[in-house]
C-alpha cells in the first residue's frame, strides 16, 4: 500500500520531469541552450551519483528507503529553491530536485527485490506505475492549461512540485526496507563495480545495446518540446498542446497497458522485450518527427505511450533477473550510472547539434543508434527463445 501512495506525489512531479520544467525554460525564460540542456539532463546527474549513495548507505547501515527519504526531502528544498525567480536559481533547483529523486533508483529496486515475490514482481510494481501515470495524464493537462493562462505565475505548479517531493520523502521513510548488506570480500565504494562486465557477458551485451538506444532516445525527448514551442518548426504550440503531446497522451496508453508490460515481463526474454520496444521506440521517432500534421505527432505520442509503459518496468527491473541474490543494488548502481552518462550527455548533444544540422536529421541519427541496439540483441534473443522452447517441450 505504501508504494501505492508514493505513486502519487511521483505521478505530480513526471509532468514536471517531461515536460514543464523545460516549457518554462523556454516560454517564460527563453533560456539559452545550455539551460535547458541541464534542465533536460537532471536526472541523469542524479544517476551519475547513485552508486555513491548506495556506497554511503551501505556504510551506514540504515534502512535503505529511510537514506531515500532524506535525499528527497533535499530535493524538496531544491524545487523551493527553483520557484524563488531567478533564471539561474530556477536551474540549479530543478536539478537538485530531480537528480535526487532519480539518484535513490538502486535503493528502491533493492527494496522491491525483497518485498516482492519474483512470480509477479512486474505486475506489483505495474500497479504503481499505473496509478502514477493516472495521476500524471490529468494534472498534466492542468499544469499546461495554468501555464497557458497564467504564464507569470509560473512558479505555482514548481512550488507544488516541492511539494509532492516532501511528501514522496515522507512516504519513503515508511517504505518497508532493510538495510544494504555487505558482499563478501568486497568494500563498499563509491564507483560502479565495472568488473561485473567482465565476469557478465549476458549484462556486457545488454548494457552495450541500452547505451545506443538510450542515447537515441534521451537526445530526442527534450527536443520534442523544442518542436512543438519554437516557430521556426512550424507548430507553435501553446502550454495546453505541449503538455497534452508530451505527457497526458502518452501517460495515458502507459495507464491502458502498463498491467500487460506487467504480464509480459513476467514471462518474456529482457532481450526479446528490449526488442520489442526499441521497434516501438523508433515508429513514435518516425511519427512524430516527419512533419507537422496533428495525426503525426498524436500518433508518436500514443506509440511513445506503449513504449514507456514497457521501458518503465524493463528499466526497473530487469536486473533482477540477472543479479545473483544480494547483488541487485550493484547491478542497478552499475546500470543507473551508465544511464546517467548518456541522460547528461545526450540532451546537451542534442543542443548543440541542432543548432549545426536539421532536427530532422538528428531524428535520423536517433533512429539509427536504436536499431544498432536491437541488432546486437538478436542472437540472445534467439537463444533465450530457443531455450524456452525446449523446456516447455520437455
Amino acid at each position: 500500500m505504501v508504494d501505492l501512495a508514493r505513486s502519487v506525489p511521483l505521478g505530480v512531479i513526471l509532468p514536471l520531469e517531461m515536460s514543464v520544467f523545460l516549457t518554462i525554460a523556454i516560454q517564460h525564460f527563453d533560456a539559452p541552450g545550455l539551460a535547458k540542456g541541464l534542465i533536460a539532463a537532471a536526472s541523469g546527474i542524479g544517476l551519475l551519483g547513485s552508486t555513491l549513495l548506495t556506497a554511503i548507505a551501505r556504510r551506514s547501515k540504515r534502512r535503505s528507503m529511510v537514506i531515500a527519504s532524506m535525499v528527497i526531502g533535499g530535493g524538496a528544498v531544491g524545487f523551493a529553491i527553483a520557484a524563488t525567480g531567478s533564471l539561474l536559481l530556477y536551474v540549479l533547483g530543478v536539478i537538485a530536485g530531480l537528480a535526487a529523486i532519480s539518484m535513490n533508483l538502486p535503493l528502491l529496486t533493492a527494496t522491491y527485490e525483497r518485498n516482492f515475490s519474483v512470480r509477479d514482481r512486474g505486475k506489483r510494481v505495474g500497479r504503481g506505475l499505473s496509478l502514477k501515470v493516472a495521476v500524471s495524464a490529468p494534472l498534466s493537462l492542468l499544469m499546461g492549461a495554468w501555464l497557458a493562462d497564467h504564464l507569470d505565475l509560473w512558479w505555482v505548479v514548481v512550488v507544488l512540485g516541492a511539494l509532492s517531493a516532501a511528501t514522496l520523502s515522507v512516504l519513503n521513510r515508511l517504505f518497508p526496507s532493510e538495510p544494504l548488506g555487505r558482499v563478501d570480500g568486497q568494500r563498499a565504494h563509491p564507483w560502479p563495480r565495472f568488473e561485473m562486465l567482465r565476469e557478465d557477458r549476458r549484462l556486457r551485451i545488454i548494457l552495450m545495446a541500452w547505451m545506443f538506444m538510450g542515447f537515441g532516445n534521451l537526445m530526442l525527448l527534450p527536443l520534442r518540446i523544442e518542436y512543438l514551442a519554437q516557430p521556426q518548426y512550424g507548430i507553435a504550440a501553446n502550454a495546453v498542446t505541449i503538455t497534452m503531446l508530451t505527457v497526458a497522451v502518452p501517460s495515458a496508453m502507459r495507464l491502458l497497458t502498463t498491467t500487460f508490460f506487467g504480464r509480459v515481463f513476467d514471462r518474456m526474454s529482457v532481450f526479446t522485450i528490449r526488442i520489442l520496444l526499441n521497434l516501438l521506440f523508433i515508429v513514435y521517432v518516425v511519427a512524430f518527427f516527419s512533419g507537422t500534421s496533428m495525426i503525426g505527432l498524436w500518433l508518436g505520442s500514443i506509440t511513445l505511450g506503449l513504449a514507456f509503459a514497457g521501458g518503465d518496468l524493463m528499466w526497473t527491473l530487469w536486473v533482477t533477473k540477472f543479479a545473483p541474490p544480494g547483488r541487485v543494488a550493484d547491478y542497478m548502481g552499475l546500470h543507473t550510472f551508465l544511464t546517467g552518462i548518456r541522460a547528461v550527455s545526450a540532451p546537451l548533444f542534442a543542443y548543440l547539434i541542432i543548432e549545426q544540422i536539421s532536427l530532422g536529421w538528428v531524428a535520423v541519427l536517433g533512429v539509427v543508434l536504436m536499431l544498432i541496439s536491437s541488432v546486437i540483441l538478436v542472437p540472445d534473443s534467439l537463444s533465450d527463445e530457443r531455450e524456452r522452447r525446449t523446456a516447455v517441450s520437455v
